[in-house]
Protein backbone atom coordinates (compact mmCIF):
# COMPACT_ATOMS: atom_id res chain seq x y z
CA UNK A 1 0.00 0.00 0.00
CA UNK A 2 1.45 3.43 -0.91
CA UNK A 3 1.28 6.15 1.66
CA UNK A 4 -2.00 9.00 1.12
CA UNK A 5 0.72 11.91 0.30
CA UNK A 6 2.48 9.60 -2.63
CA UNK A 7 -0.78 8.73 -4.02
CA UNK A 8 -1.70 12.39 -4.71
CA UNK A 9 1.53 13.47 -6.29
CA UNK A 10 0.88 14.28 -9.89
CA UNK A 11 2.53 13.07 -12.89
CA UNK A 12 2.06 13.53 -16.89
CA UNK A 13 1.09 11.61 -19.55
CA UNK A 14 3.84 9.70 -20.59
CA UNK A 15 4.48 8.37 -16.70
CA UNK A 16 1.18 7.29 -16.41
CA UNK A 17 1.22 5.47 -19.85
CA UNK A 18 4.59 3.80 -18.73
CA UNK A 19 2.57 2.53 -15.74
CA UNK A 20 -0.40 1.29 -17.55
CA UNK A 21 1.82 -0.66 -19.58
CA UNK A 22 0.45 1.49 -22.90
CA UNK A 23 1.35 3.85 -25.55
CA UNK A 24 1.06 7.52 -24.72
CA UNK A 25 -1.88 7.54 -28.20
CA UNK A 26 -3.57 4.58 -26.69
CA UNK A 27 -4.08 6.45 -23.41
CA UNK A 28 -4.61 9.48 -25.34
CA UNK A 29 -7.17 7.94 -27.64
CA UNK A 30 -9.21 6.28 -24.82
CA UNK A 31 -9.41 9.78 -23.15
CA UNK A 32 -10.72 11.66 -26.00
CA UNK A 33 -13.09 8.93 -27.18
CA UNK A 34 -14.43 8.07 -23.76
CA UNK A 35 -13.20 4.37 -24.13
CA UNK A 36 -12.13 1.86 -21.97
CA UNK A 37 -8.32 1.02 -21.88
CA UNK A 38 -8.01 -2.56 -22.61
CA UNK A 39 -11.29 -3.42 -21.25
CA UNK A 40 -11.01 -0.67 -18.15
CA UNK A 41 -12.03 2.78 -17.47
CA UNK A 42 -8.55 5.25 -18.17
CA UNK A 43 -7.53 7.44 -14.96
CA UNK A 44 -9.21 10.68 -15.64
CA UNK A 45 -6.85 13.42 -15.42
CA UNK A 46 -7.56 16.30 -13.01
CA UNK A 47 -5.49 19.06 -15.29
CA UNK A 48 -6.00 19.27 -19.16
CA UNK A 49 -3.98 21.62 -21.25
CA UNK A 50 -1.56 21.87 -19.10
CA UNK A 51 2.46 23.18 -19.77
CA UNK A 52 3.18 25.69 -22.35
CA UNK A 53 1.84 23.82 -25.33
CA UNK A 54 -1.41 23.89 -23.83
CA UNK A 55 -2.27 19.89 -24.42
CA UNK A 56 -0.76 18.40 -21.56
CA UNK A 57 -2.52 16.10 -19.33
CA UNK A 58 -1.71 15.79 -15.33
CA UNK A 59 -2.59 12.58 -13.49
CA UNK A 60 -3.63 11.58 -9.72
CA UNK A 61 -0.10 8.83 -9.06
CA UNK A 62 -2.96 6.68 -7.15
CA UNK A 63 -5.77 6.72 -9.51
CA UNK A 64 -3.09 5.75 -12.28
CA UNK A 65 -2.02 2.72 -9.88
CA UNK A 66 -5.54 1.86 -9.06
CA UNK A 67 -6.11 1.40 -13.08
CA UNK A 68 -2.98 -0.18 -13.40
CA UNK A 69 -3.62 -2.60 -10.95
CA UNK A 70 -6.91 -3.72 -12.41
CA UNK A 71 -5.40 -3.95 -15.83
CA UNK A 72 -2.44 -6.55 -14.42
CA UNK A 73 -5.16 -8.56 -12.46
CA UNK A 74 -7.28 -9.16 -15.66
Amino acid sequence: MTSPALRKERIGITHAAQLLGVRVTELKDALRHGRDLRGHAPPQPIVRGAGSSGTQMLFLLGDVMDVAELMASS
